[in-house]
């Protein structure tokens, strides 16, 4: 009853939502081609022609489990010829009928009927709803199909207890080169990039020294366009300096800052970068000059790898905390929106579902727009599918990945002691011109919060702040 109060809530509000609107411009692939930032393309073409080994390596050979094979073991569990030894004890009795359904069947129903039955340990009852799903639902086909599929792969994990061990193995199904490739054009990454860049470039003129604190910085792709802008400006490039954080599982930083220096060498001027590997991000204390340098903080759609476990000492609390006595010019705070973050499984299903189908119907029209081919849509369908695995099968420490909604994070930013400022048009410009092509490619502001979206779905929530209050710094400008 309380999972369906739930619903009924997050029904009435979702009719009150901030309405989105479709994005005027509409560009050709070639036209949106033309106006990409060639020197992050440029970079993210060599590192693609490296040949390194590392971007190539996956899980090491004895873990090395597909999780399609963990798959069909969960499978052979629900068949029920195999009730007897299933470690999901299944009822005895004779499964329950269900009506028929055609092909215009509401696959959101058949999912949530399943969903409560898993609540409930019902195995019985989620073997018959898996089986039609299954037998309705086709990878090759639609994206709502697609998401069927995913949703009812996790939700066996999660009745067999096993999502974090499928979660774990479909994060090394794919190498690292591919996830470098989807990078190059896919417009959510190319989108939050050119709002904070061209921010930053706005903000830092005349300025002698720039520091950029980068929570989540990967491979550093969202630099090469903004160290090409400086090192153009009429009164010469500033001293420039980069700190990069991130998981040490996830990325070589070391080749990353290398990687970056080149870079800025080949436009003749210096780069100084520092690294930190390390998942407590909340605890990172890069090194910075509070009074001679204009410090800047960048978090890109990554903030739902911070955990939220805890009350007094959240790491979400203080990570926070931590920015705030760095006392940034800006912080850029650009989020993967999504209301999942209920601890009502039932109400988290939900949100689940309408946010990464959206996901999936978005990628599919990258792909006709030909700014992604078919091998990279593939790619963006395994990523829902693990994300999918994570947010349904996964608890606790389990959860890997903590997608929250806008609001969320404006709170905590807010208790954070940041104000929020407004967005440029400047920015707005910059965005609009690659979140476009396609008139479900919609927008929207909420306070100044840039909100971009796929039809009715918010997915993407992008935001600047700065700490209430400021301390005296040199004057840049």
């Amino acid at each position: 009853m309380d999972s369906d109060l739930c619903l009924q809530l997050r029904a009435a509000l979702l009719r009150h939502q901030i309405p989105l609107e479709p994005v005027q411009a509409q560009i050709s692939s070639q036209q949106h081609h033309s106006i990409f930032d060639r020197s992050r393309l440029d970079y993210l073409t060599r590192i693609l022609e490296e040949n390194d080994e590392e971007l190539l390596l996956q899980l090491p050979q004895q873990q090395q489990t597909s999780y399609q094979v963990l798959l069909r073991e969960l499978t052979e569990c629900l068949s029920p010829n195999s009730c007897a030894s299933s470690s999901l004890s299944m009822d005895t009795a004779s499964p329950p009928h269900f009506p028929s359904r055609t092909s215009t069947v509401s696959f959101h129903s058949l999912l949530m009927d399943c969903a409560r039955a898993v609540a409930a340990n019902n195995s019985t009852d989620v073997h018959e709803l898996v089986r039609e799903i299954r037998t309705l639902a086709s990878p090759q086909s639609r994206p709502v199909e697609k998401a069927a599929l995913y949703f009812t792969n996790a939700l066996v994990a999660r009745l067999a207890g096993c999502g974090a061990r499928m979660y774990a193995a479909m994060r090394q199904d794919v190498t690292r080169i591919q996830s470098i490739s989807i990078r190059m054009n896919l417009p959510s990454l190319r989108a939050t990039e050119r709002f904070a860049n061209q921010m930053i470039l706005d903000a830092c003129r005349g300025a002698k020294r720039v520091h950029i604190v980068d929570y989540g910085i990967l491979y550093g792709d969202q630099w090469p366009s903004l160290i090409k802008a400086l090192s153009e400006r009429a009164e010469g490039p500033p001293l420039f300096k980069i700190t990069g954080i991130d998981f040490p599982s996830l990325v070589n930083l070391e080749k990353t800052g290398n990687r970056l220096v080149d870079y800025a060498e080949s436009c003749g001027m210096h780069l100084e970068f520092h690294s930190i590997a390390t998942a407590a991000w909340e605890s990172a204390q890069p090194r910075y000059h509070l009074f001679s340098e204009l410090l800047f903080v960048n978090c890109q759609l990554r903030m739902r790898h911070i955990r939220e476990d805890g009350i007094i000492d959240s790491p979400r609390k203080l990570f926070f905390e931590k920015i705030l006595s760095f006392k940034p010019v800006m912080f850029f705070q650009s989020v993967v929106h999504a209301d999942i973050g209920s601890p009502f499984f039932i109400h988290r299903f939900d949100g689940a579902w309408r946010s990464f189908l959206a996901r999936l119907e978005s990628f599919e029209e990258t792909m006709k727009l030909e700014l992604i081919d078919q091998s990279q849509l593939d790619f963006m369908d395994k990523f829902i599918e693990k994300c999918a695995m994570g947010a349904i099968a996964c608890d606790g420490q389990n959860r890997v990945e903590r997608i929250s909604s806008y609001k969320t994070w404006d709170r905590l930013a807010r208790k954070g002691q940041f104000g929020q400022l407004p967005v440029s048009k400047r920015a707005l410009e910059m965005v609009m011109s690659v979140w476009s092509g396609h008139e479900n490619f919609t927008y929207g502001m909420d306070e100044n919060w840039l909100l971009l979206g796929w039809k009715d779905v918010v997915l993407n929530a992008l935001s600047v702040w700065e700490p209430i209050e400021k301390l005296p710094r040199f004057k840049h400008q």
